[in-house]
């Protein structure tokens, strides 16, 4: 079995869909409150912004931008490492992009339009159709816009995902059957050539994790093949070259750093 990932629309069943494959999988279901959670206490916000984030996540774009590349960086870390265990449902959160480069990940996307997906939340959460069609619309155009922020990518495109499923039209065992059926195809098996490229982006997380969590870089990427590490990015002076190189040299299982960070005052002021 792989790696699923499920990604969807507000009130397009993306939740209910993800607890019911994991049930009918026997599938760990890693979801917004379980990371939430694992992200709480290593990253220094207080507990209503965690609240915050848990139910809105996209509202993070209110946060200072310094702030913002934290949070985004341990999260990504954390999402990793639950993909990495396997017999996985990572729910939102662009888990499908943070593993974009990993074979054998599938990659599920949820719609309905938009008056069934305010007729359920009308009666979920007890509101009028117009704030219900509200919700649905605000909820899509910030996970829309964390998406675009984050990874630079656009949520709706289906060629984000393998697959996408119009939930005004199948039930939700249609929906996880179909899912459960596709997962079991050999295509989906998680190879020992995706293993090696999912602990490569493991290493590469917790890289950049600990380069953000203490340095105020901008555009950061890190790659990593094997224990091998190269940094690219902007740094606001040759001092945050210098730490950036041995805080990545001094994360566990990183042999050798090479460093393309460039020195740009201007860079840094403008790029996040």
């Amino acid at each position: 079995m792989s790696i699923i990932t499920i990604s969807g629309e507000m009130g397009s069943l993306r939740d209910e869909l993800a607890d019911d494959i994991c049930r009918r999988g026997g599938l760990e279901c890693v979801d917004r409150r379980t990371l939430m959670e694992a992200v709480a206490g290593l990253v220094d916000m207080s507990r209503d912004e965690h609240q915050l984030l848990a139910e809105q996540g996209p509202a993070l774009l209110d946060l200072n931008h310094r702030r913002r590349r934290v949070f985004a960086a341990f999260l990504e870390s954390v999402v990793l490492q639950y993909a990495q265990r396997a017999r996985a449902v990572l729910v939102g959160r662009g888990a499908n992009l943070l593993l974009r480069e990993v074979p054998g990940v599938l990659r599920v996307r949820t719609v309905s339009p938009l008056e069934i997906r305010a007729q359920r939340l009308a009666r979920q959460e007890g509101l009028g159709m117009d704030r219900a069609r509200q919700l649905a619309t605000v909820v899509d155009q910030q996970r829309r816009a964390y998406i675009a922020h984050v990874f630079g990518a656009d949520w709706s495109s289906p060629l984000s995902y393998d697959l996408v499923l119009n939930m005004g039209r199948l039930s939700l065992e249609q929906a996880a059957t179909t899912v459960l059926d596709l997962a079991a195809h050999a295509e989906f098996d998680l190879s020992a050539e995706s293993r090696r490229l999912l602990a490569d982006t493991v290493l590469a997380s917790r890289v950049r994790r600990e380069l953000v969590a203490e340095l105020d870089l901008h555009a950061l990427e890190v790659q990593c093949n094997g224990s091998a590490v190269v940094l690219n990015g902007y740094a606001a002076d040759s001092q945050g070259v210098t730490q950036a190189q041995e805080l990545a040299a001094g994360v566990d299982g990183v042999s050798q750093v090479e460093s393309r960070l460039e020195v740009s005052p201007t860079m840094s002021k403008f790029l996040p």
